[in-house]
């Protein structure tokens, strides 16, 4: 029997933003003050296969831990949702009926589904993504205002606010058991953004390769890798057969002095948002 999350387990929640990542099968749960060293906390909350949909297996989780219904500062929530598509400026810009009509095809996203849109102001572009709509709407009256980020979001903004100087058309990779995200930008523009399938080290090694490829990245311009440990040091000496330059992404400090060994464990999605937001 998993065991819950009572309130008692945070004593002081008014202090803390509540980041929650939603995932097929689990809630990966982050409490975090930016004030206080070693205030992270973190926790997994699997969800029940047996319940009759995912917005019900959520919402059966959120209340069986009463934790996170406490009164925390603020609600930040991460979705990983696959439904979601890259948008030009020029195209969230026309306004939100005209972004549904172009982007709800590319994404795959049903009639149904809640439209997000995440704005990423730095690199003329959006990412526009899906959620169920019973499960937007149990997330909304559930918590008070939460903000609602998708994943790939969280990947680029971090990317591209951290390692510019890394320089253009760098190759940014973050690294999960069974999946691959790609970022590479130019300058200002988003040049790709992509997860994919990736249940071999060889898949990672071959998506890298043909988004550098599809990007026209030179040979001799970096990879950088977070993520999966384990992962990442498996799929880096393939890289370094073909690329000259391939380096893990430096743990952030502040995040780092949050939690020690607790935030290098966290899936990066959650533990650089705040550093993003």
């Amino acid at each position: 029997m998993p065991q819950r999350l009572y309130r008692d387990i945070i004593p002081d929640p008014a202090n803390r933003t509540l980041y929650l990542a939603i995932g097929s099968t689990a809630i990966d749960v982050m409490a975090y003050s930016p004030l206080e060293d070693n205030s992270l906390f973190t926790a997994t909350i699997e969800l029940n296969p047996a319940e009759t949909s995912h917005s019900a297996a959520v919402e059966e989780a959120v209340y069986d831990n009463p934790l996170l219904l406490a009164d925390f500062k603020r609600v930040v929530i991460v979705s990983r949702q696959l439904h979601h598509a890259t948008a030009p400026s020029y195209v969230t810009e026309q306004g939100v009926d005209y972004t549904d009509a172009m982007m709800r095809p590319a994404a795959s996203a049903s009639p149904s589904q809640q439209m997000i849109i995440d704005e990423l102001p730095l690199l003329e572009a959006s990412m526009v993504h899906y959620m169920e709509s019973d499960l937007y709407n149990f997330l909304g009256r559930t918590f008070n205002q939460p903000k609602i980020i998708h994943r790939l979001s969280v990947i680029t903004r971090y990317a591209h606010g951290t390692h510019r100087a890394a320089g253009s058309l760098t190759t940014h990779v973050n690294i999960t058991p069974g999946h691959t995200d790609v970022v590479i930008y130019k300058g200002t523009q988003l040049l790709l953004v992509n997860t994919f399938d990736t249940p071999t080290e060889v898949d990672t090694l071959y998506y890298i390769q043909a988004c550098r490829e599809i990007t026209s990245t030179p040979r001799e311009n970096p990879v950088i890798i977070s993520g999966d440990r384990e992962l990442r040091e498996k799929v880096m000496p393939l890289l370094r057969r073909y690329i000259p330059t391939v380096m893990p992404a430096v743990f952030p400090a502040a995040m780092f002095r949050s939690g020690g060994q607790t935030a290098m464990n966290t899936p990066t999605d959650l533990v650089v948002l705040p550093l993003c937001e």
